[in-house]
């Protein structure tokens, strides 16, 4: 029995935190300021230092830091807590039964 299946709310609970986590991260990373200005450039960043100013760039940087590691983190345990850290019933292609020549109609 699976962690998953004898709590299915923790399930629900990393599952929803994962797909928070997952969309700020996108969110973050697309308002970054690239040297060639980025996305940020379109709302008003310009040469000003982004869409959060020159000083709020290395904080908006050590977010996305924190938010890829924990991203990572979340991924892992999401795997773990789903499959119960068991192996997987997927046959592998040593494992597959062998494959039937087909008639080819002669």
């Amino acid at each position: 029995m699976t962690l998953a299946a004898a709590n299915p709310t923790l399930l629900t609970i990393l599952a929803i935190v994962f797909v928070i986590n997952a969309v700020a991260l996108v969110v973050f990373v697309l308002f970054r300021q690239s040297d060639a200005g980025g996305i940020g450039a379109a709302f008003g960043g310009g040469e000003g230092g982004g869409a959060f100013g020159t000083k709020g760039q290395a904080v908006v940087d050590k977010v996305i830091t924190f938010m890829g590691g924990t991203f990572i983190v979340l991924a892992l345990v999401f795997s773990l807590v789903s499959t119960g850290g068991t192996k997987s019933d997927v046959k592998g292609l040593d494992e597959t039964q062998e494959e039937q020549p087909a008639d080819g109609g002669e």
